[in-house]
């Protein structure tokens, strides 16, 4: 099903969340996040930096989901299945809510009214193990930038109560380089969720993570966590910085010079 990639990157440094430099809006049930700042780190994420996905998959042991596919969901305190989309009690509701089923495009993706929406997450479910996979747009790259205290990639958790792994998806499918988080190492936005899976509102927290060289080139982000040990991250948002492929970088330059010489004639 899924198989847990070596930890690597020497010099990957983990910053928690500073909620003194974060905000969010609610939206009736509904949260946008403006803005996340770090400790220790002068890196500010917006909400546009978790709109970078164009898709994803969700293994579980008990199925393969894609990005629109429509995934079972657990209501009303109920644990049956695996990992899988849940809402805020007083959020919108899923398409696909009167069958009970909400997909990871709408989880991770463009909310209706243009934000992704912080009231949705995917639901890890205490000791079942999963792997979350997010891919960027083809032609879309992640990028180090020689700055160890520049944060790349972001995870926002629900209840700060899980481990996990963040790994990097290379371009022929494999999975490359991975740096484990630890429960210990996030720290509160400020704003809770109250999903329907639980009784009560649970703080979300955030995590970013500065990449180091062995993380270039890396076409999505995927969540690894371990059943029995990590307790079922409870995943919100995973917000990255990405840049054009070198590839494509060379076509939009070959693309501009071809048109300077035309008007030159």
């Amino acid at each position: 099903m899924f198989t847990f990639a070596s930890l690597a990157g020497a010099s990957v440094n983990i910053f928690g969340g500073d909620q003194t430099r974060t905000i969010s809006t609610l939206h009736g049930g509904d949260r946008e996040l403006n803005r996340l700042g770090f400790l220790g780190s002068s890196t500010i994420m917006t909400g546009a930096d978790f709109l970078r996905w164009d898709g994803g998959s969700l293994e579980t042991a008990q199925s393969s989901s894609g990005w629109t596919t429509a995934i079972a969901r657990d209501v009303e305190f109920a644990n049956t299945y695996d990992a899988n989309p849940d809402r805020a009690d007083d959020a919108s509701l899923y398409a696909g809510e009167a069958a009970g089923t909400g997909t990871l495009k709408e989880v991770f993706g463009a909310f209706s009214t243009g934000y992704k929406n912080m009231s949705w997450l995917v639901d890890g479910e205490d000791d079942k193990g999963y792997a979350l996979s997010l891919l960027f747009p083809k032609g879309q790259t992640l990028q180090f930038d020689n700055n160890n205290t520049t944060v790349e990639i972001s995870v926002l958790e629900r209840n700060g109560n899980s481990d996990f792994r963040v790994q990097g998806i290379l371009a022929n499918g494999s999975i490359g380089p991975s740096v484990f988080i630890s429960r210990a190492q996030t720290e509160s936005t400020g704003w809770t969720l109250d999903s329907l899976e639980i009784n009560g509102p649970q703080k979300v927290s955030a995590v970013g993570i500065s990449v180091d060289s062995d993380w270039n080139g890396v076409v999505g982000i995927r969540i690894l966590a371990i059943g029995d040990t990590d307790n079922g991250p409870d995943i919100v948002g995973v917000g990255t910085t990405v840049v054009p492929a070198p590839g494509a970088l060379a076509l939009v330059g070959a693309a501009g010079g071809m048109l300077i010489g035309r008007r030159r004639r």
